[in-house]
């Protein structure tokens, strides 16, 4: 039985994180963690626990404090967003997008001599169309035009905080490159040349290769995740095997490992060696310099950093193993990463990190204290220790990581028994070998090492993308509330202390139950009681769903940039597991323009279902490469196309296509967009208009077209479209244009949106936010709701507090 008092640590470390947890995160509303601070303060206090109610309160002033650091690098001088400028800054790291080169920059220093306290994100588009132009790398000093916007999320239910990933980067600054950048100080850091070198093993070694080996190497050995391919990321996620691309305690572990192995069995080849040294020591310390040699070459990226100071706390505990509890180590090392690293409290890595090493080091004292005789036999006892370690792992992080990914890995198990054993003899090795061998200059050793590490992970992404292509291999979960991960995780201790009580058949009944009761409620999508309509804020593009009585969910274009892993069409997703739902019974994208539907790839392989594709029935689209990719994935995912023109009908659904005729091939695409109406209830009109311009708003005039209660801008508000007729016939109650915060193109136009507020039109703009507009089930005013996420509000306080002290 576990007696809580070998391990003193637990509880006092419980409350400091535990109030830490309360200041620096977002998972309660400020009042509300004020509120619960105060009531497990007394409650300790009343249960005279006077030692751990102390350290409640000093982890959530630390919490504070660290935040109010962080945000002293955030606060930007309004100068700096006032225009066009030019710079001089330092490159921490160069990363290659599908349509960008983007760079972390710090040391940023304007034309006038004033220095940016944080870093900055500066994305340079069209870098690569000029021949001969400036190579830039990580170490080197840039002078550069550029123009510059705060970070900013988009707001949409479910949306990534992306304002607060950069907070906690001490990222103050987006930009992009105006001109082409100029080169003050050419020169190299020594460590990024011996990268460079390892960069190119890596080229030499996937020349001839389309598979993905190229993007995984880099990330497992570089910390450079940007080249990974779609399909790698895709099957690594699916299956929960995502932790392998990226450098966390297992690969810090696995150096150290291999290392160790290796001087332990040099070291006990010779009987005098046995006698005369500390082998144990030696092989130790040679495994734990070694991972820092590994997380050096990396650049210690903070997941690097975390699981080194884990593995560090690993050793030790071996080490002491027979004067001191192992977890007691591994809670102080916890206890050391949250003190220099108070942000890490809301690192998934960090907390994937600690669960396995902490059932790492409990499983195998369990395993200690049991005499089996399977435990003696190395190759099975090996196999036994990995099946529990893993499912252990799995089971103790599954909502971290349903919550993070929005899938249920199915076939997280065996993926992992397949993969970590890979990894782990094949190609980590392989692959630092290699980097071993092209930082000694031996090209050639540097290139077949890193040939046979490509080929392992080409081998291991074809079996993960087949256990994806597995009925549920990509099974989508809505998004699990807070309290639902709580009770999940008070059900599995239960079931953990029924097992090391030795009641492992009650152990297991109540582990399955409550696993089930978990799976069936993130399974389980919300009813739709009265009809809304979503209008997402995707930035300069157009996406929207209507959502009906009986779970009917049609969703109207996702856009995205080619190649990208996160577009519009990730957004709608989100948002609708947000909303509680998973499938799509309708997707109509209106023309094939990637603003409209660039991410609707992305789209369709993010929820569970699709019921059914519209587009529509014109020359242009029917020969856009990026339809023909949607049809492919259509046919082979059994997904019925439906061809739309000028006078079909939805009945069931209540849609009807107005435009454009049947191989209408006009000279502006954009007039080939399908426009819809839809009613939603008897009395509502509502109208879905592509980027027509005025060519098709007088088509429509002439078919009749009268006012509707609701409908989307044509063309995002451009001055080529919402022609004087066109407003005057339509008079919307609201009208809603989609497009991205101080856009280029200045959408929506100000004419544009004077002529629709002549004619008493409420005009909105997703720039600020998704529309969410509910029409009541009874006769009543629609109620219309600009979604704003209020998760960042401590940030935004203390930014705020320090902008006022500013001279």
């Amino acid at each position: 039985m576990i007696k809580l008092r070998r391990w003193p640590l637990l509880m006092p470390l419980g409350a400091a994180v535990m109030g830490l947890a309360l200041a620096r995160t977002d998972m309660l509303d400020i009042a509300v963690a004020a509120v619960v601070l105060i009531v497990f303060t007394l409650t300790l206090l009343l249960l005279k626990q006077r030692f751990p109610a102390l350290l409640l309160l000093l982890g959530a002033l630390w919490g504070m404090a660290d935040m109010m650091l962080d945000a002293r690098s955030m606060v930007v001088p309004e100068t700096w967003l006032a225009g066009e400028m030019l710079v001089t800054a330092k490159v921490e790291k160069v990363e290659q997008l599908s349509s960008s080169q983007r760079y972390l920059l710090r040391h940023i220093k304007s034309e006038s001599g004033e220095a940016l306290a944080g870093k900055a994100l500066l994305y340079h588009y069209h870098y690569g169309r000029k021949k001969g132009g400036l190579s830039i790398q990580a170490g080197q000093q840039i002078r550069v035009s550029v123009r510059w916007r705060l970070p900013r999320n988009y707001h949409n239910p479910g949306a990534f905080d992306y304002r607060a990933w950069c907070f906690d980067r001490h990222i103050a600054l987006i930009g992009s490159v105006r001109g082409s950048p100029q080169m003050i100080d050419a020169t190299m850091p020594w460590l990024e040349m011996q990268r460079q070198k390892v960069r190119r093993a890596i080229s030499k070694s996937t020349i001839n290769s389309v598979e993905p080996d190229h993007g995984v190497l880099a990330a497992l050995l570089l910390a450079e995740r940007s080249q990974v391919s779609v399909q790698a990321n895709r099957a690594f996620s699916a299956t929960g095997t995502a932790h392998l691309l990226a450098i966390s305690g297992m690969h810090i572990g696995m150096a150290a490992a291999w290392v160790l192995a290796l001087v332990w069995f040099v070291l006990t080849r010779r009987e005098a060696w046995i006698v005369r040294l500390p082998v144990r020591q030696i092989a130790m310390i040679a495994g734990v310099l070694s991972a820092i040699a590994y997380g050096t070459m990396a650049g210690w990226p903070l997941p690097a950093v975390r699981a080194a100071m884990m593995l560090a706390a690993a050793a030790l505990a071996w080490c002491l193993a027979s004067r001191s509890e192992p977890i007691n180590t591994l809670l102080a090392a916890l206890a050391l990463i949250l003190l220099f690293d108070a942000a890490a409290i809301a690192s998934l890595s960090l907390w994937l990190s600690f669960v396995a090493t902490a059932a790492l080091l409990l499983w195998a004292g369990k395993l200690r204290s049991e005499e089996t005789i399977a435990w003696q036999q190395r190759l099975s006892g090996a196999a036994r220790s990995l099946l529990w370690i893993s499912l252990l792992a799995s089971l103790a992080t599954l909502p971290m990581i349903i919550a993070t990914f929005g899938r249920i890995p199915v076939y997280s198990l065996p993926a992992n028994m397949i993969m970590v054993p890979l990894y782990a003899v094949v190609v980590m090795p392989a692959a630092l070998l290699g980097e071993l061998c092209a930082l000694f200059g031996l090209n050639a050793w540097a290139t077949g090492l890193m040939s046979v590490a490509g080929m392992a992970v080409n081998w291991g992404v074809n079996i993960l993308s087949g256990l994806a292509a597995l009925p549920a291999g990509e099974l989508w979960a809505v998004h699990p509330p807070l309290a639902l991960g709580l009770l999940y995780g008070l059900g599995m201790a239960w079931s953990g202390w029924l097992l090391w009580r030795n009641k492992r058949l009650k152990a297991a009944c109540a582990a399955s139950l409550v696993l089930a009761i978990y799976l069936v409620s993130v399974l389980h999508e919300s009813d739709v009681q009265q009809p809304q309509w979503i209008v997402w804020d995707v930035g300069q593009g157009s996406a929207s769903t209507l959502l009906l009585p009986g779970k009917q969910v049609i969703v109207v274009d996702a856009p995205g940039r080619s190649g990208s892993r996160f577009n519009g069409g990730t957004t709608v997703a989100a948002g609708l597991r947000a909303l509680g739902l998973t499938h799509i019974d309708l997707l109509i994208l209106s023309h094939a323009q990637s603003d409209h539907l660039g991410g609707a790839l992305s789209l369709m392989r993010s929820v569970n279902r699709v019921g059914e594709i519209w587009l529509p029935d014109v020359p242009h689209a029917h020969a856009h490469k990026q339809v023909k990719a949607i049809e492919s994935y259509a046919i082979d995912h059994a997904i019925p196309i439906r061809w739309m023109a000028k006078g079909d009908i939805d009945s069931r659904l209540g849609l009807q296509v107005l435009w454009p005729p049947r191989g209408y091939d006009p000279a502006k695409a954009n007039n080939t967009s399908l426009v819809l109406l839809a009613k939603p209830k008897a009395d509502v009109k509502l109208l879905w208009p592509g980027d027509i311009e005025i060519q098709a708003e007088r088509g429509l005039l002439r078919a009749g077209l009268k006012k509707v209660e609701a409908m989307l801008m044509p063309h995002h508000g451009s001055r080529s479209s919402s022609h004087d007729a066109f407003v005057q016939a339509l008079s919307p109650d609201l009208v809603v244009a989609q497009t991205g915060m101080s856009n280029r193109y200045g959408f929506p136009a100000k004419v544009v949106v004077q002529r629709y507020q002549k004619h008493a039109s409420e005009v909105r703009n997703t720039a600020y936010g998704a529309l969410l507009m509910y029409w009541p089930a009874e006769q009543g005013v629609a109620e219309v709701k600009q979604w704003s996420a209020n998760n960042d509000q401590r940030r935004e306080l203390m930014q705020t507090w320090l902008k006022s002290k500013r001279p």
